[in-house]
């Protein structure tokens, strides 16, 4: 946003982090010095031969040309004392985010919370990209009924919803790992969703996500 609104490059503003010449550090950066580490999900061993494979999305899903193609993942809070988790959704074209608070990642409850988001979001929702992941096991069941099509990506290979797995990072700027999401307010979780829609991204020529949401759910209407 500094460098936007300034027309500074990226790199100078961290150059005078380093020198110290702004009035805070890399280290107070949220991912600065954060290595991405991902433990292998054991969930999905008997899962792999599941779904239509992520090779045949379409080019149109791939090069991020519409709204209303979403990459899912759920996202665990503490392990061993909760079994509250977020399901957590963002659109490819726009980076608009979004997540429910589920009380389980069984597949039942994230099909009741997507039923519950294909029949509220006032947008066309065309397709899914998700892991492995035994929750999702059961999304074939939503595909005749609201005409989406799922995707699955290969095994352990989280980039192929790079987007999804970024914007889960932020959110956990909010909630670090260990947070029980079943003490989280619904409305705190929105007021959280917002300010991550409400950031201008580079990627977006320092629109927000939402501004881009907006602007595409308005063309559709005209």
């Amino acid at each position: 946003m500094i460098a936007h609104e300034f027309k500074l490059a990226t790199k100078s503003i961290y150059n005078w982090l380093n020198q110290g010449r702004i009035g805070f550090s890399l280290n107070d950066l949220p991912e600065h010095g954060v290595r991405q580490r991902r433990n292998v999900d054991q969930r999905s061993k008997y899962n792999q031969s599941l779904g239509r494979s992520i090779e045949q999305r379409p080019m149109m899903i791939n090069q991020r040309n519409r709204i209303g193609d979403f990459e899912l993942d759920t996202v665990v809070g503490h392990r061993g004392h909760s079994k509250a988790v977020l399901l957590t959704l963002i659109d490819r074209k726009s980076r608009f985010f979004w997540a429910y608070r589920l009380k389980d990642r069984t597949t039942a409850t994230v099909n009741e919370a997507l039923t519950k988001f294909l029949t509220t979001f006032n947008g066309p929702v065309h397709s899914f990209t998700v892991d492995r992941g035994t929750e999702f096991s059961g999304l074939v069941s939503l595909e005749s009924q609201y005409g989406i099509k799922t995707y699955y990506c290969h095994a352990y290979t989280p980039a192929e919803r790079g987007s999804n797995e970024r914007f889960n990072r932020n959110l956990r700027y909010f909630y670090p790992k260990g947070t029980r999401f079943e003490h989280i307010s619904a409305q705190d979780l929105t007021t959280t969703l917002l300010q991550i829609n409400q950031r201008p991204l580079k990627i977006l020529d320092w629109q927000t996500p939402y501004q881009v949401m907006l602007t595409n759910l308005s063309k559709n209407s005209d």
